[in-house]
């Protein structure tokens, strides 16, 4: 065995994970689960669980606050007064902080009932997060993602239904307050819907032509930013293949936004801008030029975490055991943590096959976390050389 020194091995792994450090990272903080008595959310005497994630890159920053109450009165329930699912960053507004999204299966909302998982997934090259959710007659699962150099994020909806149940329906239902809280602050705007076909404006329902209406573009031509006026418009896209029509009712507080989807596509894809601090002339300006492109982008993303994305299981397991030889001794004193990191890799790249997010989440997790146990195992067989 050759001597070697702490400090050359150090050095070495300084140096590789130096050489790994992506130009521009996309962080993703969890601000973890926080259990406290209700307020607004519940009854009094209730607890309420609140679980804040934060998606943040050089050029976009986007919060989500997922809340419930959890007490036992519920069941499988957790109701909370102003929504499950916002968004209060970058403004409280636009996609509302209180709720923005809901699911509507077979006429009930998903995101009310119980949240089976929720997580960060990747961090780095892109931010991503994932929830789940048990409905009665489905599992419901949302990734969020959130790439280097742009504005808006991404977003995978699934569902896939319970053992005896039909899915009859199910609607995506957004919410939004367009730049300002109009009646909330005693002040009238002026909402407005656009679409690549058509703008229209309150107090209308805008009936969505799946072929056509390849943008939703929300904004008050009373509160634009050119005008000192409110916090700057917001956007969604939303890919066309699970997508049968929808509404948009054009209120002069908050739009909704009902997009009917295929109950037999078991997924469907958006995109959700918040275009605080633009003008309404520039957020349009922006839409027109680069929805078909962020279109393209977001059908072809893949929304596995990148480690799972780059997992070659047989190259892993070939190179784990060459490493092993190759750093002889010292590699011996590593094996049993390798072996465990292998089994783990190997058991839930099995489940994770077969569709189960959970799985998959910890999947990248321990490829993550492993890293460094195998730059230590490459340092070793190079020294012994």
């Amino acid at each position: 065995m050759n001597r070697h020194c702490p400090a050359a091995l150090s050095c070495l792994l300084l140096a590789s994970l130096l050489a790994a450090q992506p130009d521009d990272e996309v962080s993703a903080r969890d601000g973890g689960s926080k259990i406290a008595p209700a307020t607004f959310e519940c009854k009094p005497g209730h607890q309420v669980d609140t679980h804040l994630i934060t998606l943040e890159s050089a050029t976009a920053r986007y919060g989500f606050r997922y809340s419930g109450c959890q007490d036992p009165s519920h069941g499988e329930l957790r109701p909370s007064a102003e929504g499950n699912f916002g968004m209060p960053e970058p403004t409280s507004d636009n996609w509302y902080w209180g709720g923005f999204f809901q699911v509507m299966v077979n006429g009930t909302d998903a995101i009310g009932y119980r949240l089976s998982d929720i997580r960060v997934t990747e961090a780095g090259a892109r931010g991503a997060f994932q929830a789940i959710w048990a409905h009665p007659d489905a599992d419901l699962g949302l990734r969020v993602m959130l790439l280097s150099n742009t504005n808006h994020v991404l977003a995978l909806l699934t569902w896939k239904p319970k053992p005896e149940a039909t899915l009859k329906t199910i609607t995506l239902r957004l919410r939004c307050y367009p730049s300002f809280f109009t009646a909330a602050r005693h002040r009238q705007g002026e909402r407005h819907c656009q679409t690549p076909r058509l703008d229209q404006q309150e107090p209308e329902t805008l009936e969505l032509d799946p072929a056509q209406d390849g943008y939703l573009y929300y904004y008050d031509a009373v509160f634009d930013v050119a005008r000192g006026e409110g916090d700057g418009p917001c956007a969604a896209l939303v890919a066309p293949d699970a997508l049968q029509g929808g509404r948009v009712q054009i209120g002069d507080y908050a739009v909704m936004t009902d997009l009917d989807l295929k109950p037999d596509a078991g997924q469907t894809r958006f995109a959700l801008y918040d275009f605080t601090g633009l003008t309404n002339a520039d957020a349009e300006a922006y839409l027109r030029a680069h929805w078909t492109d962020d279109l393209a982008q977001l059908t072809q993303a893949d929304f596995r975490p990148e480690p799972v994305r780059l997992l070659q299981a047989d190259r892993l397991q070939a190179q784990a055991a060459q490493l092993l030889a190759d750093a002889a001794d010292d590699g011996q004193t590593l094996k049993p943590q390798v072996d465990e990191v292998l089994s783990r890799v190997a058991d839930l790249k099995g489940k994770a096959d077969e569709g189960d997010w959970v799985a998959e989440a910890e999947l990248a997790s321990v490829l993550t976390n492993s890293a460094d146990l195998f730059w230590r195992l490459k340092a070793f067989a190079l020294l012994n050389r």
